[in-house]
């Protein structure tokens, strides 16, 4: 009996080593070949041992799960991945599966058959059932999104079990997620004008060493703007909207076009008498404008979705006196107006959105972050540079090298910064 269980894992393994793996995210799949001539009956080996899974737009990874079967074994059998080191939340939540869970898709598929969902539930991930036989080659396929569970391992079993629900083979399983490169709507774009007036886009990598492919020209004359902001943040799918004013104090629009490679439509007029103010400070909210006696004021995204370009804000709302103390603002990307102001002495103050239905009143009190920031030139709020938050701040020094600080839920960097790049000189804007 036992020369013929080896021969028919054997003849099994001779199948499955003919076969060939799918390229990832394809429909259907070939059982990779699985080295099965020594695997005892009633195991489970998952190939190559825990999976790693990049977090990310890489696409979906897949993992082999090789059951040798115990002689007898007839019937129907199940299959069941769990993954024993999750956290439910308690049923009747607002939660409906594991925080490491979210954003990762899973489907599987039995002896190279075609990939079928597989969602992961309460039980665990649940196989399609096939019939017994001496071997059974089961893959699992899992696609995980940027913010799924990131430096993180799950481990438990893989189970297979017959027509009566006992238990007949088993053995360990893991998947270990690991950073990847964030999809294109989590990834940052920065805009640089060099001297020349010419405008160029930095897409973003997703690694903070490092976090910048190499720049793309979006187009000349853009040299006649005396002001550039962004209304909330630009991202590799295309999409952030920018204001600049010209030198006639004339406030122009870009909308998005959702395309990286072409990222504005043609400009539109907003009006005139910009010249005004002093600083323009955009935000997903709206606009804030410095006047020259230090006033603030609020224009709020008008009403309506979406806003004519030509009309894009209400009328202005004063915020409050005071603002000429500060040498450089910046709005860091987020959901709401986080902004960063650096005053005279260098100190550096963070004024959180207040999230209040009065627009004279859409900040916080100042919380001071620190000092010494005197040593840049140029301050730029980003999206995410690829710390896992949405609230990231470059900085540029005198010798124009660039650093990136890690932002929290709140905007406010971190007290450490990661080197970003050099030669930032050539440009008289960052956004």
């Amino acid at each position: 009996m036992r020369h013929t269980i080896r021969t028919s894992l054997v003849a099994a393994g001779a199948l499955l080593a003919a076969l060939v793996p799918p390229a990832a995210g394809g429909a259907t799949a070939l059982a990779a070949p699985l080295a099965v001539s020594e695997q005892a009956p009633g195991t489970v080996v998952q190939r190559g041992g825990t999976l790693s899974v990049p977090s990310g737009e890489e696409g979906p990874a897949t993992s082999y799960f090789g059951a040798a079967l115990p002689a007898g074994a007839t019937g129907t059998v199940k299959a069941r991945l769990v993954l024993s080191d999750l956290f439910w939340p308690p049923e009747g939540s607002d939660e409906h599966i594991p925080s490491e869970l979210y954003y990762t898709r899973w489907s599987c598929s039995v002896n190279g058959g075609a990939f079928v969902d597989c969602p992961y539930g309460r039980e665990g991930l649940v196989l399609p059932e096939t019939a017994a036989a001496p071997f059974v080659t089961y893959a699992v396929r899992v696609d995980a999104g940027s913010y799924a569970a990131n430096d993180r391992s799950l481990h438990g079993s893989f189970d297979v079990t017959d027509a009566a629900g006992g238990r007949i083979a088993t053995g360990p399983a893991g998947f270990a997620f690991v950073p990847g490169t964030p999809e294109a709507e989590f990834r940052t774009v920065l805009h640089a004008r060099d001297r020349a007036g010419v405008l160029w886009q930095y897409e973003g990598t997703g690694r903070p060493s490092a976090p910048f492919k190499p720049r793309q020209r979006v187009g000349g004359g853009w040299g006649g703007y005396t002001a550039l902001t962004r209304l909330g943040p630009a991202t590799a799918d295309g999409k952030g909207d920018l204001v600049a004013r010209d030198r006639d104090g004339v406030l122009w629009y870009y909308r998005n076009s959702g395309t990286l490679s072409a990222p504005f439509w043609p400009r539109v007029r907003i009006g005139g008498g910009w010249n005004a103010y002093t600083a323009l400070i955009g935000t997903p909210d709206g606009l804030f404008a410095r006047d020259r006696d230090g006033v603030l004021w609020n224009y709020p995204r008008a009403a309506g979705a979406p806003a004519p370009a030509s009309a894009p804000f209400a009328p202005r709302v004063r915020i409050g006196g005071g603002w000429n103390a500060y040498t450089a603002l910046t709005s860091v990307a987020g959901l709401s107006a986080n902004i960063l102001a650096r005053d005279t002495g260098g100190v550096l103050w963070a004024y959180r959105p207040s999230y209040s239905s009065d627009p004279a009143v859409p900040l916080r009190p100042r919380v001071r972050v620190g000092g010494g920031w005197n040593v840049y030139t140029a301050l730029a709020g980003t999206g995410d540079l690829g710390f896992h938050t949405d609230r990231d701040l470059l900085a540029r020094d005198r010798d124009g090298r660039l650093w990136a600080y890690e932002g929290d839920y709140a905007g406010v960097p971190a007290a450490t910064r990661t080197a970003a790049g050099w030669g930032w000189n050539i440009y008289d804007t960052l956004l």
